[in-house]
């Protein structure tokens, strides 16, 4: 009698977990980009106040370059990092105590992991941001000033949610991964993927902790030799020749 027997039981072929982490990594860059793109422009539009007011000029009276910018990206950067994490617990805990919404326990260590990748990509950015809104002698050029810095963003989320999203294992992904502008947008959304070697994280990581670093000391430059000149809009070979110091 067909009635009788008994139908076999269900087998799932295929990464199952790794779908529901993908989305996971999708959405974290989503986030991180309009994240970092919101922060960026915060720290501009405060570096362009404080030289177009010369309350920068105070401030370098007592304070280095480096300590007044450094200053500026913490205070913003601080404030965006407290509103990804009230973003971000939630989906965390749900993510660990439940799987009704389909995303596997494993996911929340990926969120936790973004939060790493934004600290690196704030700092990294932040720098960039600031340094571009040195260059301004109007607030209403803050927009104009730093398009290079935010369409170079913009590559970075386009080249993580097309390129790597769609073959994480891909040479151009694993590029996109480790080049320290584009990897805090295209290493979350790889390394959700299940297919990132742990050796690739750490480096990635490590580049892009270095190049943050160095940014603080070319930046700063730029920042003081920038809030020299007034009158006009800096361009920057004025500050890369040095003619400001003159």
């Amino acid at each position: 009698d067909l009635l009788s027997i008994r139908p076999p039981k269900q087998v799932i072929v295929g990464r199952a977990d790794n779908a529901g982490r993908a989305d996971v990594g999708f959405a974290v860059g989503i986030v991180l980009y309009l994240a970092l793109l919101i922060a960026g422009r915060g720290i501009a539009t405060t570096v362009a106040m404080e030289k177009s007011t010369r309350i920068s000029e105070v401030l370098l009276a007592v304070l280095r370059p480096s300590q007044v910018l450094v200053g500026t990206v913490i205070a913003v950067g601080t404030v965006t990092l407290v509103q990804l994490l009230v973003l971000a617990t939630p989906l965390a805990v749900a993510v660990r105590v439940t799987d009704k919404i389909g995303v596997p326990p494993i996911a929340a260590g990926d969120i936790a992991l973004a939060v790493a990748w934004f600290v690196l990509g704030f700092a990294l950015y932040a720098f960039l941001f600031a340094a571009a809104a040195a260059l301004v002698n109007k607030i209403t050029e803050v927009s104009s000033a730093i398009l290079p810095v935010t369409m170079t963003l913009v590559v970075g989320y386009l080249l993580a949610i097309t390129v790597v999203a769609w073959d994480p294992g891909g040479g151009w992904s694993i590029a996109a991964s480790m080049f320290p502008l584009t990897a805090p947008l295209a290493m979350p959304i790889r390394w959700a993927s299940g297919e990132v070697p742990i050796y690739q994280l750490m480096l990635a990581m490590a580049l892009t902790a270095a190049t943050s670093v160095l940014l603080v000391s070319v930046a700063s430059s730029i920042y003081r030799r920038a809030l020299l000149i007034t009158g006009h809009r800096v361009r920057l070979r004025e500050v890369i020749s040095g003619r400001t110091l003159s």
